[in-house]
């Protein structure tokens, strides 16, 4: 047995030198054929007459016909017995490993109702309309949502923030797509040129299945509306209209705060409302004196605590906010409240240093993204690399040694 046994552990030894042998033969001869020129991989160039560049554009444009696509709602949800939760706002780990039969929605926090579905933005802004507001839902479809908002040189960063959180200077956007600027996202734009006022006229007629509860939602440049609260629109019915966004004030990037805190802006609502109640005219649905009046009974999203969303104000790096200031008429800069003959980079990136607002005077509140749930938009958090100097005040040292 002792003869056996010796024997079969002398085999086993073979075996693993003669494996470990062929290995490095195999490794060599692999060395060699990777040596060899090869004919067939040779590196060609084409001429200049050669090549072929693909420039067709992906995105729409009011030469083309749009047909909106309808999404089911039931991949935003998920069944727990008798319970329907919705995806985003439930606890799902704690409810799929819990012993107890699940007959109701757990809700992570910042989620409310039933199903988990209504955002703690929207919750607060319902209760502090003192309404009688009974939502319904989810729907089978969801609404359909347009965004419509200007983009140019100056807002480059805030539109690429904006495409991806929810999921446009004239000749410089339409570049920017020829150029697959937004690749993944172009089969949901439509560029379009014209005045602010008119752009809606000009844009319906080519969006043939348009119906009338999908939602319309217009802002200025450099305001991002809050994610949940679009996706809550999205899914549910018999929200008040119209829907305003109270926004987290930043200046030069999400660091800094205005003491104001917050600034009130944009406008959301059904295509149905924006006929009936607007006549279509997309510049009433973002006027803040239209809305104030008693013949609208829609709600605020945000307070100063939980934001409809974020204003980012001069969110630009110290030449382009030179460049964006001298571009505006003078009656829209108060310069007689600024205390500066001349303002230059230097100028500017000593105000976003020190926290001090564009006039020179008022001091901004500095920002803490660990302690702040609101700090910014969760795509930007989620791509820090991608949007650091938004999120770090490079021209302070205590700020970028945090």
């Amino acid at each position: 047995m002792n003869t056996f046994r010796l024997n079969l552990k002398r085999i086993s030894i073979w075996v693993l030198l003669l494996t470990q042998i062929l290995l490095v033969i195999s490794y060599f001869f692999l060395q060699i054929e990777t040596a060899k020129p090869d004919i067939d991989t040779k590196i060609s160039f084409l001429k200049s007459n050669e090549i072929v560049k693909d420039v067709t554009p992906t995105y729409h444009r009011l030469d083309t016909n749009l047909i909106l696509k309808s999404i089911n709602t039931r991949s935003s949800f998920i069944d727990f017995n008798s319970s329907l939760c919705f995806k985003n706002g439930t606890d799902l780990v704690s409810m799929r490993i819990s012993k107890d039969a699940n007959w109701k929605c757990k809700c992570l926090p910042g989620w409310h109702g039933n199903d988990c579905g209504m955002p703690e933005v929207l919750w607060r802004a319902i209760l502090a309309s003192r309404k009688p507001i009974k939502i319904k839902g989810p729907r089978t479809f969801e609404r359909r949502l347009i965004y419509v908002f200007k983009v140019d040189q100056f807002s480059e960063h805030i539109a690429d923030i904006r495409i991806n959180e929810l999921d446009h200077d004239c000749h410089y956007l339409r570049n920017k797509l020829n150029n697959k600027f937004y690749k993944e996202h172009q089969d949901k734009i439509l560029y379009a040129q014209g005045k602010h006022d008119t752009l809606w006229k000009s844009v319906k007629p080519y969006l043939k299945n348009l119906r009338n509860d999908d939602i319309i939602l217009s802002s200025d440049s450099n305001e991002i509306p809050n994610k949940d609260a679009l996706l809550f629109l999205k899914f549910y019915d018999q929200w008040p209209q119209p829907i305003k966004f109270r926004y987290r004030w930043s200046v030069f990037g999400f660091f800094w705060m205005h003491p104001s805190r917050t600034i009130i802006g944009g406008g959301a609502c059904t295509i149905a409302f924006l006929k009936e109640a607007f006549n279509n005219k997309l510049e009433l649905l973002t006027d803040n004196k239209t809305l104030s009046g008693p013949l609208y009974k829609g709600i605020t999203l945000g307070d100063l605590n939980h934001y409809g969303g974020w204003y980012c104000e001069y969110c630009n790096d110290g030449a382009q906010i030179v460049k964006y200031l001298a571009s505006k008429p003078k009656n829209v800069i108060k310069w007689d409240r600024i205390d500066k003959q001349k303002i230059d980079s230097d100028y500017i990136e000593e105000l976003i240093e020190n926290g001090v607002y564009i006039d020179g005077k008022t001091q901004l509140n500095k920002a803490y993204k660990y302690r702040d749930n609101y700090f910014a938009p969760q795509f930007v958090s989620e791509h820090n690399w991608r949007y650091d100097f938004l999120l770090i005040n490079f021209y302070s040292k205590l700020d970028y040694y945090e």
